[in-house]
């Protein structure tokens, strides 16, 4: 069994506040007596189902064309439902009781409840999602050599309310040079449909999560599958 995991991009689509809208244009358009019917788009990097790649939030980190294809297809994913409510943080503590199963994934995708609201409560999905706490976006960077990306099914790993204030934390402790000199980094999949997979009640044996990859750019949006 096929699931696709991510978004369609369109117009209104829920986006992170302050990002600019998506829009599809129209070069050519057979009613209006053109040959052919011909788009053009333009696309806001991190709207819609992306990845995050270490040049987002570090100077000096690899751009999306430079991570190679192999590090986009998981083979031994694991799927963990951490429900939470509006603004609230993922925690180490909610994810230790875990440590044995993320041990061995490539992926680590949390099902937090989020996606069940992008169409019924798209406010709240956009301006109170949860987000991660500094310490459990190190713990997942630091303990588990495995681990390639994490993926979770809200707008960003932090917050919409206070990320910019406090510096984007979470985003920072999972692809930023650390101050030990670590440069190994995790992949970050935001706004992923993972309430797709648990509402399967399906086991993903794979994910396979393939950019759409700009030169140079610091991050790309991303068809997810989940093969099951």
């Amino acid at each position: 069994m096929l699931i696709e995991l991510s978004s369609l991009l369109q117009e209104d689509m829920a986006r992170w506040p302050t990002n600019p809208a998506e829009r599809l244009d129209a070069d050519l358009l057979m009613e209006r007596g053109d040959i052919c019917n011909a788009s053009s788009v333009y696309h806001h990097m991190h709207n819609g189902t992306h990845v995050d790649a270490p040049l987002h939030f570090s100077k000096n980190g690899k751009n999306i064309c430079e991570i190679p294809i192999e590090n986009f297809c998981f083979y031994s994913p694991l799927l963990l439902t951490i429900k939470k409510q509006a603004d609230e943080k993922v925690t180490i503590d909610d994810l230790t009781q875990y440590e044995s199963k993320i041990m061995q994934a490539d992926i680590l995708c949390i099902y937090s409840g989020f996606s069940d609201l992008k169409e019924t409560d798209p406010e709240t999905y956009i301006y109170r999602f949860p987000s991660f706490t500094k310490e459990a976006a190190l713990y997942l960077r630091t303990v588990f050599p495995k681990l390639k990306a994490i993926a979770v099914d809200f707008l960003s790993v932090d917050s919409a309310k206070s990320g910019a204030s406090e510096g984007f934390l979470a985003h920072k402790a999972l692809i930023d040079t650390l101050e030990d000199g670590e440069t190994r980094t995790l992949l970050i999949f935001e706004d992923v449909n993972l309430n797709r997979l648990a509402a399967s009640g399906a086991e993903a044996k794979q994910i396979f999560a393939l950019p759409i990859r700009w030169k140079n750019a610091e991050a790309a949006p991303v068809c997810v599958l989940a093969i099951c």
